[in-house]
C-alpha cells in the first residue's frame, strides 16, 4: 500500500482522473492553432513529394508512439517502418536512403541518441522532421522541419510520466496520415486492399459476385405450381426465377411463397407460376458490396436478392446465410 511519502495516499483518485482528462483535452486543443496546423500540413506535403519511405524513430514512450504511427501509415499504403536510434547508430543506418523522410520523436528534443542520429542523417541528405515540445531544442532547430507539441504538463501525479506528450504526438501522426489520405483521394476500397483479411477486408472487398449462386432453377410464367415446387426442391436454394421467353426476369417464387399459398386453402393444382410469383423482385448487381446487400435484405425483410446484369438478364441469387457465414453483420 502506498505511503504518504509516495505522494499518492494524499491524492484524491477522482481528482487525478479529472486532471489527466483536462490536461489531455487541453493539449489536443492547443494543436488546432494556425501555426501548428501549418507545420503538420507542410510535413504531409513533404512526405507526398518524396519517393522514399517514412521512417520513425524514438526512445521509450516516444518510440512506442512512433511504432503506432508507422503502422497507421502502412495501413493507408504509405511505406513506413520504425528504427531504434541506438540500433541505427550501430549498423542499421544502411536501411535508410536519401529519399526517405525520417521523423524523430522526442519530448525534450535533446535526447542524446536522437541528436546523434540526426547528425548522421544530415550527412546523407535524408529529409528530417522532429516532433518535440521545444522548438528551441537541438532537434527542433536542426531538423529540416519541426512540429511543436506545445506540451507544458503531462497531467500525471508524477509529472515525469509521459502522458499528454505521448497523446499529442500520436494525434499529430494521425493528422499527417489523414492529410496524406485526403491528398491521395484515399477511399474505403483503397483501405480494403491493404486489409484483405478479417472483418474489415470482408466489409470493404467482398461483393455479391463472390457469393453468387448461379444454378438457380428457372421456370416459365405458365408452369404449374406443382412443377415449380419440384424445381425449387431440386435446386436446393429455396427459390426459382420466373423468366419470359426472352429470359428476362418476370418474378420469383420461393418455397415459402408456395407453402403459404397452399396453407391458404386454395386449390393449387391448376394454378400457374405467374399467379403466385412475386413480380418486380428486388434486384442487385454483381458489383454491390456484400455488406450493402445484407443491409438491403434486412431492410426489406427478405432472405435473398436476385442478381441481374445491366440488361436485366438473370445471373443468380445471393442469400443472407451466405453473407452472414462470412462473418458480416449489418
Amino acid at each position: 500500500m502506498a505511503s504518504d511519502q509516495d505522494g499518492l495516499a494524499k491524492t484524491d483518485v477522482r481528482d487525478a482522473v479529472y486532471h489527466t482528462l483536462s490536461v489531455q483535452e487541453s493539449s489536443i486543443s492547443t494543436l488546432q492553432d494556425t501555426e501548428t496546423v501549418a507545420e503538420i500540413t507542410r510535413v504531409a506535403e513533404v512526405i507526398s513529394e518524396e519517393d522514399g519511405r517514412v521512417v520513425f524513430s524514438g526512445i521509450g514512450k516516444s518510440g512506442d508512439v512512433g511504432k503506432k504511427v508507422s503502422s497507421t501509415f502502412n495501413s493507408i499504403g504509405v511505406s513506413s517502418h520504425f528504427i531504434h536510434p541506438v540500433e541505427a547508430l550501430h549498423g542499421d543506418l544502411g536501411a535508410l536512403s536519401a529519399e526517405d523522410v525520417v521523423v524523430l520523436i522526442s519530448n525534450s528534443g535533446n535526447t542524446d541518441e536522437m541528436v546523434e542520429l540526426l547528425q548522421f542523417l544530415r550527412s546523407f541528405d535524408a529529409t528530417t522532421v522532429s516532433i518535440t515540445s521545444d522548438p528551441e531544442s537541438k532537434l527542433g532547430t536542426r531538423a529540416d522541419y519541426h512540429i511543436n507539441t506545445k506540451i507544458e504538463e503531462e497531467g500525471a501525479v508524477v509529472e515525469l510520466v509521459p502522458m499528454a506528450s505521448a497523446t499529442s504526438t500520436m494525434v499529430i501522426g494521425d493528422c499527417i496520415a489523414n492529410a496524406l489520405m485526403a491528398n491521395r483521394d484515399f477511399s474505403e476500397q483503397d483501405y480494403g486492399h491493404f486489409h484483405p483479411g478479417g472483418t474489415i477486408g470482408k466489409r470493404l472487398l467482398l461483393t455479391v459476385e463472390d457469393l453468387l449462386h448461379k444454378n438457380i432453377p428457372k421456370t416459365r410464367p405458365a408452369d404449374t405450381l406443382a412443377k415449380v415446387a419440384l424445381k425449387i426442391s431440386e435446386g436446393g436454394k429455396g427459390i426459382a426465377v420466373v423468366q419470359d421467353d426472352d429470359d428476362y426476369v418476370k418474378g420469383v417464387l420461393t418455397d415459402g411463397d408456395i407453402r403459404r399459398f397452399i396453407e391458404s386453402g386454395t386449390d393449387f393444382h391448376d394454378v400457374v407460376a405467374e399467379e403466385v410469383m412475386i413480380t418486380d423482385p428486388i434486384t442487385t448487381s454483381v458489383d454491390m458490396a456484400a455488406i450493402r446487400a445484407l443491409e438491403v435484405i434486412e431492410e426489406k425483410n427478405i432472405s435473398q436478392l436476385v442478381v441481374t446484369d445491366d440488361s436485366d438478364q438473370f445471373l443468380g441469387v445471393v442469400h443472407i446465410h451466405d453473407i452472414m457465414e462470412r462473418g458480416l453483420t449489418a
